[in-house]
C-alpha cells in the first residue's frame, strides 16, 4: 500500500550577516501510497484554476512538515519529476497530499 518512495523538499530563506537573502533546501525520503485524483475533485479544482495531477498518501500525518515540493520517480520513468503541493488532507492517521506537476 505504501510502496512508493517520494522525497519531501522544503525551501528555507535566511538572511546572512551581510543582509543578503539566501535560499537553501532540505529533503528527506519517505514511503507513500499513490492514488489517482477523483473525477469530482479534478473538475472542482479546474473550476478555480488548479490542475491536480497526482495524490500521495503518507501512512502517518506526522511524517509531513509542511513541505511544498515533492520529487517522485515512477517505476517506468527515466527521471524524477517535481510536483508542487496544492493541498493536504488528514484522514485519521493518514495524510493525503494533492499535487500538480512542476514547481512554482
Amino acid at each position: 500500500m505504501y510502496n512508493e518512495v517520494i522525497e519531501l523538499i522544503s525551501e528555507v530563506k535566511a538572511v546572512d550577516e551581510y543582509g543578503d537573502t539566501t535560499e537553501t533546501t532540505s529533503s528527506r525520503t519517505v514511503f507513500a501510497g499513490l492514488r489517482s485524483i477523483g473525477q469530482s475533485e479534478f473538475y472542482q479544482a479546474q473550476a478555480v484554476g488548479l490542475k491536480p495531477e497526482i495524490k500521495f498518501v503518507l501512512p502517518d500525518y506526522l511524517e509531513y512538515s509542511n513541505e511544498k515540493i515533492i520529487r517522485y520517480k515512477a517505476f517506468n520513468q527515466a527521471e524524477s519529476e517535481y510536483y508542487s503541493v496544492l493541498r493536504t488532507y488528514r484522514n485519521n492517521n493518514e495524510l493525503e497530499i494533492v499535487c500538480k506537476r512542476g514547481i512554482d
